[in-house]
């Protein structure tokens, strides 16, 4: 796609949000926005709403279209997922770079200038790390583990601390338009083409208004997305426990055998028994859950279902 340029002839930053029931939260997303950009003197933006609400969320979007031009709709069929919302979003944009973020605010607009300064010197990834947030203990221990064993695990080296929030360069964009996979972990398909990233650090915001859509079981997906999409260490990890399950069963043989043949009594205990068989079959249940993992996918992939379905689209990137 060629670049976009508006009347006075600034280059277009597409922002790319994915929204789910976030109709308190839309005009002053976009208000602020507006207010950033004015401040810019040589970018204007054009905001992507990627939706698949259930309430007026794309009523109020549709209504910003009509009163300005740099907004667009993309409503979807039904709910296929943040990442793919998102995905939807990028095949559509057209500006010189995208940003992804949030409708809740959480994600602050005013951030957006900083993205831009340290792209501008040469980073064709700007991605945005979170000093603080509101989490609690348990989410936080896994995220920040989560991110630690990732990053020894992959290939693919994501920082610690990171969301979807970020700047991607056209030369991203369109590598990551040229993907097929299913199953999308954007915080690491955005890196994975090697291309030069750089972090800058905010203190993330409370939500303005509602609930986050993101519970600890979402966050866990999310996580078994990345483990599986940029590693095949939880394969080889269930090879290392059938070796490490082979030696205690020998050791455990061997103690047996030399507890007869040394004495008058077997090895005794109904405990032990029980034990080693619930330990075992956790162990096998545990292999077949991975390994499980890795054959979805697979069958997914297959499958080569869309990866979504437009209802329909409001605004300028309507006509392209």
């Amino acid at each position: 796609m060629s670049n976009l340029s508006n009347t006075n002839n600034k280059k277009i930053i597409s922002i790319v949000v994915p929204t789910h029931n976030e109709q308190l939260n839309i005009v002053p997303l976009y208000e602020k926005i507006v207010s950033v950009f004015k401040a810019i003197d040589k970018y204007d933006f054009e905001l992507i709403f990627t939706d698949d609400s259930e309430d007026e969320t794309p009523k109020i979007i549709s209504l910003l279209v009509k009163n300005d031009r740099r907004v667009n709709l993309i409503r979807l069929s039904r709910k296929f997922g943040q990442a793919i919302a998102i995905v939807a979003g990028l095949e559509k944009c057209n500006g010189v770079a995208a940003i992804m973020m949030d409708a809740d605010l959480q994600d602050p607009p005013e951030a957006i200038i900083n993205l831009i300064e340290k792209w501008e010197l040469g980073h064709q990834i700007v991605m945005v790390k979170r000093s603080s947030e509101n989490k609690g203990f348990i989410y936080s221990i896994g995220s920040r583990y989560f991110y630690k064993i990732l990053y020894k695990i992959s290939d693919i080296k994501v920082p610690v601390g990171v969301g979807e929030f970020r700047l991607i360069d056209r030369k991203v964009i369109d590598v990551m338009n040229t993907l097929k996979e299913k199953t999308r972990f954007l915080r690491g398909l955005t890196i994975w083409p090697g291309f030069s990233s750089a972090t800058i650090e905010i203190e993330r915001k409370k939500r303005l208004t509602g609930e986050t859509k993101y519970n600890l079981l979402k966050s866990l997906s999310v996580a078994v997305d990345g483990f599986i999409s940029f590693s095949i260490a939880p394969l080889r990890a269930t090879v290392i426990m059938g070796l490490i399950m082979f030696i205690i069963a020998l050791i455990g043989i061997l103690y047996a055998i030399t507890l007869r043949l040394t004495t008058e009594s077997w090895v005794s205990g109904w405990t032990l028994l029980f034990v080693s068989i619930m330990f075992l079959g956790g162990m096998q249940f545990i292999i077949l859950g991975i390994i499980g993992e890795y054959i979805g996918r697979i069958f997914l992939e297959v499958l080569d279902r869309p990866l979504y379905v437009i209802d329909y689209e409001i605004g300028e990137i309507n006509k392209r």
